[in-house]
């Protein structure tokens, strides 16, 4: 009796392959590294030479000035880094507190200031967003995106590309953290590094992958119509800062004792300036808040607002009536866009959303505030204080304008002649009706051509044109007229 054979040993597992996001990272590490480092020195130098100008003043320190030029050019880093989520801290780094520059029952401020830790540190923290960095930093970033996509670059050339830049950010918020006597600054380096990350991502990926997601748009017209929506609203808030900038910055230039020093310092405040002066021209106020007690402000709390009856007051009544002008330009500027640019009213109304979502998104982040706590520098006290436009205002007014200047603007548009909305884009489903219900001339066919006709057979019968065969059909050798079972002749 014999075994059986043994069964044929199995045949072992295949290795498993690398995961989808093992290959997309495999193809960033092993990309055009050249090229992403070129993408990004235009925005890395854009920071450096803004840091370097701000830098040339001394800021009326005279011929012998103790922030030095280098310590300047740090000092600028730090407040233009706070554009990606950076920090500017100042804390006294030399022991001492709130009473060793005599502030106790001999200060001419009483006992006031008598609980202060007398061995505590001071440390003062300022928080402002240079917005004006932030917008040409994309900015620089679409150029070096758009050479990096001539180049045949994807998705994985913009994470090189953000890689690049939040290292160079990375760089350089250590670097802006000098020692001034006995005063430190710190930058917050690694929250503006990932801030620029995530920014460069988002702008680097929209620019590179702008091939692919037109075509995914172009199947889905619903999320096409909202994607042209908010390019026509970023168009319209762009405009409106930028009107809203000019007439701000002019105004402050305009002022007695306003120095070329204070002018450079607001170049990069210049969004910020205009969302103030929006804010104020659609009759919301700018509010300051004031809570603690500082030798230089008293101690307690105070609030308090600059609005159009305050801008009446202060300047004179050409002023207000220049402030909303301003805002009904403004308001007209949106509507007017959203009314050449959008294909039907929904997407007009569309426009007037993003557009009041982004403007009180901004106005959040365009505020000054500051904290405080112990004694650094000439500034001793403990509290907070902030600067910024209402955003409940914004949200009140902005409703009013921008709901009216949707609604109007498209009549006033086809009053002035220029009306109509942008053209249909074609969908892949058959032709789509225009921005007004009028609907394209339908699509006709070219002429089918002839049936074809294949070529005689050398030796066959061939019936002359117009003569029908028989039904038993030609025979060889036989006339070819029909014979007596084929059709009669008439």
């Amino acid at each position: 009796m014999t075994r059986p054979a043994a069964p044929p040993p199995g045949y072992a597992p295949a290795p498993a392959g690398p995961s989808p996001l093992g290959v997309f990272f495999g193809r960033v590490a092993r990309g055009d590294w050249a090229g992403s480092v070129k993408a990004a020195l235009w925005p890395t130098g854009l920071i450096v030479g803004l840091a370097v100008a701000l830098a040339i003043p001394s800021y009326g320190q005279g011929d012998d000035p103790a922030v030095g030029w280098s310590d300047r050019l740090r000092i600028a880093l730090a407040m233009l880094l706070q554009a990606f989520g950076g920090g500017f801290d100042v804390r006294a780094v030399s022991p001492g507190g709130m009473n060793t520059g005599g502030y106790g029952g001999a200060s001419d401020y009483g006992d006031t200031y008598g609980d202060f830790d007398p061995g505590g540190q001071g440390q003062m923290s300022l928080s402002l967003v240079p917005l004006t960095v932030t917008v040409l930093w994309i900015g620089a970033l679409i150029i070096g995106a758009r050479a990096v996509r001539r180049q045949g670059g994807g998705l994985d050339a913009a994470v090189r590309v953000s890689a690049v830049a939040a290292a160079a950010v990375l760089v350089l918020g250590l670097y802006a953290q000098p020692e001034i006597e006995d005063l430190s600054i710190h930058a917050s380096p690694v929250l503006a590094t990932l801030g620029a990350f995530a920014l460069s991502l988002v702008t680097a990926g929209a620019v590179l992958q702008r091939d692919v997601a037109a075509a995914w748009l172009a199947r889905r017209p619903g999320t096409l119509s909202l994607v042209r929506a908010c390019g026509t609203a970023v168009r319209a808030l762009g405009a409106v800062l930028l009107l809203c900038g000019l007439v701000g910055y002019i105004t402050f230039a305009a002022q007695d004792g306003v120095s070329g020093e204070a002018m450079l310092i607001a170049l990069p405040l210049l969004p910020n300036i205009a969302l103030m002066v929006l804010s104020v021209s659609w009759g919301g106020s700018v509010e300051y808040d004031v809570r603690g007690r500082a030798d230089l402000i008293g101690s307690g709390t105070d609030h308090g607002a600059f609005g159009l009856g305050e801008l009446s007051d202060a300047a004179n009544d050409w002023a207000l009536v220049g402030a909303l002008a301003t805002g009904l330009v403004s308001a007209l500027v949106v509507g007017v866009l959203a009314a050449r640019r959008s294909a039907d009213r929904r997407e007009q109304v569309t426009v007037g959303g993003v557009f009041l979502v982004a403007y009180l998104v901004l106005t959040g982040m365009s505020g000054l505030s500051m904290e405080y706590t112990g004694s650094v520098a000439e500034f001793t006290g403990t509290g907070d204080l902030e600067f910024a436009p209402s955003v409940a205002d914004a949200l009140l007014f902005g409703l009013l304008w921008v709901g009216g200047a949707v609604l109007v603007a498209p009549y006033l548009a086809r009053m002035t002649g220029s009306g109509g909305g942008s053209p249909a884009v074609p969908s892949p489903y058959g032709p789509q009706p225009g921005p007004y219900g009028a609907v394209p001339g339908q699509y006709t066919p070219p002429p089918t051509p002839g049936a074809y006709t294949p070529p005689p057979t050398p030796g066959a019968y061939t019936p002359p044109p117009g003569t029908a065969p028989g039904p038993q059909g030609p025979q060889p050798g036989r006339d070819h007229y029909p014979g007596p079972d084929g059709p009669r002749a008439h």
